[in-house]
């Protein structure tokens, strides 16, 4: 009696052909994601590039013959961004003000002595030099900030309480942030997710992640109305 799964029946062919069908959808879904995946993240890397052809900005890649006319070093500000080791950077003009918005890598972040590197980002406003102030919603400055710089206490303690200060000259600093000013500092949302820092000439801030360009107009926009809002104590 011949069985109806014989290697050689109607059914076995028709089962074995539905099998290669199942298996060669699957592979090709594997590889559809695979290329999606890696479409994303190269259209990740060149946007940058597009954008600053589109608003007629400069584009400053890893190793590019250029470097930003304007910035400083997100790991050490001692020296000016045109020196620093970035990953990409544009350079461009937006609302009338001077703007780079750079992705960079850096380990000083790492708890636990990891020295793996994570990749970070910073928009920065260019602005007349000012004393140096620098404003966070959670008080999560960086070591340099909390070791050089003091404390600002308004004596405002709804103002105190949710944002903190910290500047050169805390006694002048407190002066300067009126009660106009610490309203709108308290109730901006923006705060919580952005500290701002001002000195040498730039107003920046960053965060966590290359940047897309969602985000990178979304920080120069809150830079521009920071800006207008903080107080340009002359150095």
């Amino acid at each position: 009696m011949v069985s109806a799964l014989d290697a050689d029946s109607p059914i076995a062919t028709a089962a074995g052909a539905i099998l290669m069908l199942v298996v060669g959808v699957g592979l090709l879904a594997v590889v559809l994601i695979v290329a999606s995946k890696v479409s994303g993240r190269r259209e990740r890397r060149q946007w940058m590039a597009g954008f600053a052809a589109e608003v007629s900005g400069t584009f400053h890649g890893e190793h590019s013959e250029t470097s930003p006319g304007f910035g400083v070093d997100p790991v050490s500000l001692e020296r000016p961004l045109a020196e620093a080791a970035i990953v990409r950077c544009v350079e461009f003009r937006y609302r009338d003000h001077d703007f780079v918005g750079v992705d960079y890598l850096d380990d000083r972040h790492q708890p636990g002595g990891d020295t793996t590197q994570r990749a970070f980002h910073s928009v920065q406003l260019r602005v007349s030099e000012a004393a140096p102030l620098f404003v966070s919603a959670d008080g999560a400055f960086p070591t340099r900030v909390m070791r050089e710089f003091e404390q600002v206490k308004t004596f405002d303690r709804d103002f105190d309480g949710a944002v903190k200060v910290r500047a050169a000259d805390r006694e002048r600093a407190a002066e300067l942030l009126t009660q106009d000013v610490r309203d709108w500092l308290r109730a901006e949302p923006r705060l919580a997710q952005w500290p701002v820092y001002r000195e040498r000439g730039i107003l920046r801030t960053g965060g966590r992640r290359p940047l897309t360009r969602e985000t990178l107009l979304a920080e120069a926009d809150f830079l521009i109305d920071v800006a207008g809002r903080l107080p340009a104590d002359r150095v």
